[in-house]
């Protein structure tokens, strides 16, 4: 297990907010985009894009500068970082094993439920007939 100090804990946490919060400002100004498109905004709105880029940028600004104030939310993804810590991750032929009996299970239900599947329809085109 790897000992991580609180330092470089912070600074995984800033990290992983700062990419969450970039994504937030693209989802917004995704959003905004699509508006303007069904509403036809970028020809009543002069500048409309550099408008609603300037959006998602203070969007996500602002977002990350709030969490990183809010000491319960601070703290929150401080015991988050420490649990994480704690993980025991599967060596590679634990994974192997695993990921082989989930695709045998996934299989067998796929038949189970196919098998019910043809089933029910042909349940049912004896009720139509």
């Amino acid at each position: 297990m790897s000992m991580t100090s609180s330092k470089e804990g912070k600074k995984w946490i800033q990290a992983s907010l700062a990419l969450t919060c970039i994504f937030l400002g693209y989802v917004v100004v995704s959003f905004l985009e699509k508006m303007a498109e069904w509403f036809l905004l970028e020809a009543k709105i002069p500048y409309f894009y550099g408008i609603s880029q300037g959006i998602g940028v203070l969007a996500g600004l602002i977002t990350y500068i709030m969490i990183l104030r809010n000491p319960i939310s601070s703290t929150f993804l401080d015991d988050v970082f420490e649990e994480t810590l704690k993980v025991v991750w599967p060596d590679r032929n634990q994974t192997w094993k695993y990921t082989v009996l989930i695709m045998i299970g996934v299989t067998i239900m796929g038949f189970i439920f196919g098998f019910f599947d043809f089933g029910a329809v042909y349940l049912l085109s004896l009720i139509n007939k």
